[in-house]
């Protein structure tokens, strides 16, 4: 990593995080008290655009998307989405109004970000619930109702790059149970914003593909999510000049 970018490193950690902590206690949390979830989805709306606005002049991570044609306006749908870094939510939110998620119960408990999901209507789900089905069609019903776009990751947790896990089906089984249409997404931010201290300067893009057919059974629907989420991500990564970095391909 080019020193550079670690002095960018210290300088964006600095304004993000204390952009942060300022905008979301002092802001969006008075907002959850006195005002609707309209007017604190507008705020978090402001975060993100903002959020964006930090990694593109401190950082120098510049940002691109891809296929937003492909994302409905006016219908509720399942964005499967990769997730490598932080700047993966940052660049959904923005994407239309009702974006959602779904949340462990937990988070609901802690402060600030719990009341922040509350207001927003993030859906709180319980893993380990003994009706999980049940659940899940409740959630597919309250994203109906709200005419909502819901984000799954399917790798279930942020993938650093040059790691990789195996794909859980949960995206697949909200498919089958609510029927609603399933549109995917490929990234290489983690190239950029990473898990990490340390950060690159770069191109980050966000790429959306066009919603998947209906009517496949599991073992097609899930090899069609590995080869947008999972391969489509590395070539983006390698387009970006780092596919030294790469997981070594699968034997098929």
């Amino acid at each position: 990593m080019r020193i550079i970018d670690g002095i960018r490193s210290i300088l964006f950690n600095i304004v993000f995080y204390g952009f942060s902590i300022l905008f979301l206690g002092l802001v969006i949390l008075p907002v959850c008290f006195i005002g609707n979830e309209k007017a604190v989805r507008g705020l978090v709306d402001f975060y993100c655009r903002t959020s964006r606005g930090i990694a593109k002049w401190v950082m120098g991570i510049s940002y691109e998307y891809r296929g937003l044609e492909n994302i409905p306006q006016d219908h509720s749908f399942i964005l499967a989405a990769a997730h490598q870094s932080n700047l993966d939510p940052i660049m959904t939110f923005p994407l239309r109004s009702g974006v959602t998620a779904l949340a462990k119960r937990e988070l609901f408990a802690t402060p600030i970000v719990g009341q922040i999901l509350k207001k927003m209507g993030i859906i709180r789900i319980d893993r380990q619930a003994k009706n999980a089905h049940k659940d899940m069609q409740r959630v597919g019903e309250q994203v109906k109702k709200g005419n909502n776009l819901l984000i799954i990751y399917p790798q279930g947790t942020r993938v650093p790059v040059g790691k990789s896990k195996r794909l859980k089906s949960g995206v697949y089984h909200m498919h089958a149970d609510t029927q609603l249409p399933v549109i995917t997404v490929s990234t290489n931010t983690g190239l950029f914003w990473t898990k990490g201290f340390l950060h690159r300067s770069g191109h980050a893009v966000f790429e959306v593909h066009p919603p998947l057919e209906l009517g496949l059974g599991k073992d097609a629907f899930m090899k069609k999510i590995e080869e947008h989420v999972v391969d489509r991500s590395h070539e983006l990564m390698a387009e970006a000049g780092y596919a030294n970095l790469l997981p070594p391909p699968k034997n098929k």
